[in-house]
């Protein structure tokens, strides 16, 4: 194997380690984030049909009035007072 060669696979095998290293975090907490989710929505597991078209009603009803009541409010720019 030429230096230039072994020269790059060094570099190589450096560059994914760090790679695996700066990550290594991000998924540990990607994978606490999607645990934490899981346990919060379980218990839409149990309801029934009738109770998941009940609570769909009232979301689209929230979102309406929400968007009733942004069109209301009066528009300000950013960093305005």
């Amino acid at each position: 194997m030429s230096a230039s060669a072994r020269s790059r696979l060094c570099w190589w095998v450096e560059e994914a380690w760090n790679r695996h290293v700066r990550y290594r975090e991000l998924y540990r907490q990607l994978d606490q984030v999607r645990a934490d989710l899981k346990a919060r929505t379980t218990w839409m597991d149990g309801l029934t049909e009738e109770e998941l078209a009940e609570m769909l009603r009232g979301l689209a009803e929230c979102i309406d009035a929400v968007q009733a009541a942004g069109g209301d409010a009066p528009d300000q720019r950013e960093g305005a007072v």
